[in-house]
C-alpha cells in the first residue's frame, strides 16, 4: 500500500517542534555544503538487511537515550505488540517488498527494528535516523503516546490526519519500512533521474531540478519530498524560511551518528616490488559512493606521489561490496625516488567520508645511476663559468661564444654552434663583463671569441673588453679575433649563425630543428639535441601562416632533408608546419607542456646515452650554456622542475641505462628532491 499522500514534512514546527539534534558520536564535522541533494545516501547503505545485529542496536538506543527512562515509550526499554506479517511481492514486478515478519506480543524496541531490518532489507540505520527525524524517539527519554503512534511519519499527510490503521509503534516502524522499499521494488513513485522538487509544501518556496542519482536517495524523496534549501543548509542545526528539513536532518543524522552514508572506500595495498628507480604497487580498491566505478588510489613514496585507478580485475575484490564486481585492483609501476623509504597507498574518498589508507610497505628502491652531481654558481654568470670549468680544462682553446644572459634568443641560436663546434658558452650584461666572466677566458686563452647579437644586447664596450683577454689570435686587420655573429633581430641572428657554420661549402646538415623565437622552453630542448646532431637550429614566429622567406632561403640553402619542429600547435600551427613541409619533409615533436616536450626531443634525437643534464624549466639561463656541454657531449638535457623530476624524464633516464646526471645550476634553480631525482 503507498504511504497516503506520500508527504509529511519530517520535523513539522507547528506540530512538534523542531527536533533535537544529538551529535553523540559525529564522526567528522559537516556543513551545509557538502550535502548533495542528488546523492544523500548509497544504496549500499540504504539496502542493507543485516547492517545492525540486534544486540547493536539495543547498544545504540542506550547510548542515545542517557539516564533514566521518564516513560515506559523510551526505546531503550520499550516492548510492545507488532504484527506478524506475510511476505509482499511487487504486483508491477514480481519483485519482493519484504520477506514475512514474525510479530510478537512483548518485542522490545531492538528486536521490531532488527526483524523488520531483516525482512524488508532496509538498514536498521536508516529506520533509526527515520524515527529520529520523523518524532525525535532515539534521544526522547519520555516519548508522548502521539510520538510513538506516529512513530515513522508513515501514513500521515501534512493535510489530514494519520491513518488509524497505521497508528502504533510495530505497525509504523514495518509498514514505514515497507514503504522505503516498495519505491524501488515495484518502480513506484519517483525514480532516479532528473527531477524537479520542491523547498517545501508551500509551492510559493520555489523547488529545485537536480539530478537523483540512485534509488535510496529516490526513496527519501518519495517518503520525504522536499529538498532543503541554502538557508536550511546554512543554518544546518536550526530553522530557516520555507525550509523543509526532513532530509537535510536525515543526511546530518545519519553523519553524526554512523558517518557518512554514502560510504568510505575499502581495500589493500597488497604488493610492492622494486626494480631500477621504481616501484610495482598492487592492491584493489572499492569506494561505496561509486561501486560501479573506479576509485582513485594515491601513492606515494619519499618526495613523491602518484594517483592511479583501481580499475583492474582483483580476486581479493570479490564479494567485498555487493554488485561491485571484481574490477578493482590496481596494479601499476611508478618511477620513485631511490634509497629505502616507505611506499603507501591511500583510497581516496568520494563524496563525503574520509580518505582510507590501504597499507604502506617499507622497501630500498635501486638505481642503475651511479652518480647525481651539480654544476651551479652564485648568478647565472657563475653558473655558466663553472660549467666551463668543469668541462674545459685545457688553455688555448679554438674558440668561446659569448651572448647575453639578459635575454635569451641569440645566446639559443648559439648554442648547437657551440655544441657542434666543441665551444664553450659564456654569459655577459649588455654594458659589461662579470669579473668570473673575464678571468675564466683569460684561463681558457681561446684563439677567438664570437659575440652573438647586435650592439643593443652586447655594447661595443663589453666587445672592447674581450679584446683585451689573453691568447687571442690576430685577423687580418692584425687585431685580436674578436668578431660579432648577428642580424636584424633573434630570427636574421638566428639564420647567421647557422650560416657561419652549414652555408656552403661548409658542413652539408640532413636536418633543422625549428622553435619559436618568442619563448625559451621549445628551443632549449632543441639546442643541444641540435648540437648533438650537429644540425642548425632556426628561430621562427609562431604566429605566423606562412615561412619568411629568409627562412626558406636558408633551410634550401643547407640542403636539409628534414626539418624537425619542436613545440605543440599552441606554439607552431599546422599551417606553418605544411608550409615548412614544403620545403621538406617536417615532423612535430611536441608534449603537454615543457617538460614533456623536453622528453619527446631527447627520445627522438639521442639513440641512446650513458650521461644526461637536467635545468630548471622555469628560466633559460643554466639550459643555454649547459645545452652547449650536453649537445657536445652527446648527452641530452632535461627540462626539470624545481623540486622533483618530470618522471618522463626519469622514465628515459632508466630506459638509456644512464650512469651519471649532471644538475646545471645552484639549489635555489634544483632542489633536493631534484637531485634525489625523486619523480613529479
Amino acid at each position: 500500500m503507498a504511504r497516503i499522500l506520500s508527504l509529511i514534512l519530517s520535523v513539522s514546527l507547528a506540530t512538534i517542534g523542531l527536533v533535537a539534534f544529538q551529535p553523540a558520536v559525529q564522526a567528522q564535522a559537516i556543513d551545509g555544503s557538502q550535502f548533495n541533494a542528488g546523492y544523500i545516501i548509497d544504496d549500499s547503505n540504504f539496502y542493507d538487511g543485516n547492517a545492525m545485529s540486534q544486540a547493536q542496536i539495543q547498544s545504540f538506543l542506550e547510548a542515545n537515550e542517557p539516564g533514566a527512562c521518564g516513560n515506559a515509550s523510551c526505546l531503550k526499554n520499550y516492548t510492545g505488540a507488532s504484527s506478524s506479517q506475510g511476505q509482499r511481492v511487487s504486483d508491477s514486478t514480481g519483485r519482493v517488498r519484504c520477506n514475512a515478519y514474525v510479530g510478537g506480543t512483548t518485542d522490545p524496541a531492538a528486536a521490531i527494528i532488527f526483524k523488520v531490518q531483516q525482512a524488508c532489507g532496509i538498514s536498521a540505520k536508516v529506520i533509526l535516523v527515520t524515527l529520529q527525524k520523523e518524532q525525535g524517539l532515539v534521544s526522547k527519554t519520555a516519548p508522548s503516546d502521539a510520538a510513538m503512534a506516529r512513530a515513522m511519519g508513515f501514513a500521515c499527510p501534512d493535510t489530514a490526519p494519520c491513518a488509524t490503521w497505521a497508528l502504533g509503534f510495530g505497525n509504523q516502524v514495518y509498514w514505514g519500512t515497507l514503504q522505503l522499499k516498495t519505491y524501488r521494488a515495484s518502480n513506484f513513485g519517483l525514480q532516479p533521474g532528473l527531477r524537479t522538487i520542491g523547498y517545501s509544501p508551500d509551492p510559493s518556496c520555489g523547488s529545485s531540478t537536480f539530478v537523483v542519482s540512485n534509488y535510496a536517495t529516490a526513496a527519501l524523496y518519495n517518503y520525504t519530498p522536499y529538498t532543503p534549501n541554502d538557508a536550511s543548509l546554512a543554518n544546518l542545526y536550526g530553522t530557516a524560511p520555507c525550509g523543509a528539513y526532513g532530509n537535510r536532518n536525515f543526511w546530518v543524522y545519519y553523519n553524526n551518528w554512523f558517518g557518512g552514508p554514502t560510504g568510505n572506500p575499502q581495500g589493500a595495498l597488497q604488493a610492492v616490488v622494486t626494480a631500477n628507480n621504481a616501484v610495482t604497487v598492487s592492491g584493489w580498491a572499492v569506494d561505496p559512493d561509486i561501486p560501479s566505478s573506479a576509485t582513485s588510489v594515491q601513492v606515494s613514496g619519499d618526495g613523491w606521489s602518484r594517483v592511479i585507478s583501481a580499475n583492474t580485475a582483483n580476486a581479493a575484490s570479490q564479494g567485498a561490496l555487493a554488485g561491485a564486481g571484481t574490477n578493482h585492483g590496481f596494479s601499476a609501476t611508478l618511477l620513485s625516488a631511490v634509497g629505502t623509504q616507505q611506499i603507501c597507498a591511500v583510497a581516496i574518498n568520494q563524496g563525503l567520508g574520509v580518505d582510507v589508507s590501504l597499507g604502506c610497505r617499507s622497501v630500498t628502491v635501486p638505481t642503475k645511476v651511479a652518480s647525481t652531481s651539480r654544476i651551479g654558481g652564485t648568478d647565472r654568470y657563475d653558473t655558466a663559468v663553472q660549467i666551463a670549468k668543469a668541462n674545459f680544462t685545457t688553455a688555448g682553446i679554438p674558440a668561446v661564444y659569448v651572448a647575453s644572459g639578459e635575454n635569451f634568443p641569440d645566446a639559443l641560436s648559439a648554442v648547437p654552434i657551440a655544441a657542434a663546434t666543441g665551444a664553450p658558452l659564456l654569459l655577459v650584461t649588455s654594458a659589461g663583463v662579470p669579473q668570473g666572466v673575464l678571468d675564466e677566458l683569460n684561463a681558457l686563452q681561446p684563439k677567438r671569441i664570437i659575440v652573438v647579437g647586435g650592439s643593443e644586447a652586447i655594447s661595443p664596450a663589453v666587445v672592447a673588453t674581450l679584446t683585451t683577454v689573453a691568447g687571442l689570435a690576430k685577423n687580418g686587420n692584425g687585431a685580436p679575433d674578436v668578431v660579432r655573429m648577428q642580424g636584424t633581430d633573434r630570427y636574421q641572428t638566428s639564420i647567421a649563425i647557422g650560416d657561419s657554420l652549414y652555408a656552403p661549402p661548409a658542413l652539408h646538415p640532413t636536418m633543422a630543428y625549428v622553435a619559436i623565437g618568442s619563448n625559451f622552453p621549445d628551443a632549449i630542448s632543441a639546442a643541444a639535441a641540435a648540437g648533438y646532431t650537429k644540425s642548425p637550429l632556426l628561430l621562427i614566429d609562431g604566429g605566423a601562416t606562412t615561412v619568411q622567406a629568409n627562412i626558406a632561403a636558408a633551410l634550401t640553402k643547407w640542403g636539409v632533408s628534414k626539418i624537425t619542429v619542436v613545440g605543440g600547435t599552441g606554439a607552431i600551427s599546422d599551417q606553418l608546419l605544411s608550409a615548412l613541409n614544403a620545403i621538406a619533409p617536417a615532423t612535430r615533436v611536441s608534449g603537454s607542456d615543457r617538460y614533456a616536450t623536453s622528453v619527446a626531443v631527447n627520445a627522438a634525437s639521442f639513440p641512446n646515452a650513458t650521461g644526461a643534464y637536467v635545468a630548471t624549466g622555469s628560466s633559460y639561463a643554466d639550459g643555454l650554456t649547459g645545452g652547449a656541454v650536453a649537445g657536445a657531449k652527446g648527452s641530452p638535457m632535461f627540462l626539470s622542475q624545481d623540486s622533483c623530476v618530470p618522471q618522463g624524464a626519469i622514465g628515459q633516464i632508466v630506459n638509456w641505462g644512464v650512469t651519471s646526471v649532471t644538475l646545471l645550476g645552484g639549489t635555489e634553480a634544483l632542489g633536493s628532491g631534484a637531485q634525489a631525482l625523486a619523480p613529479c
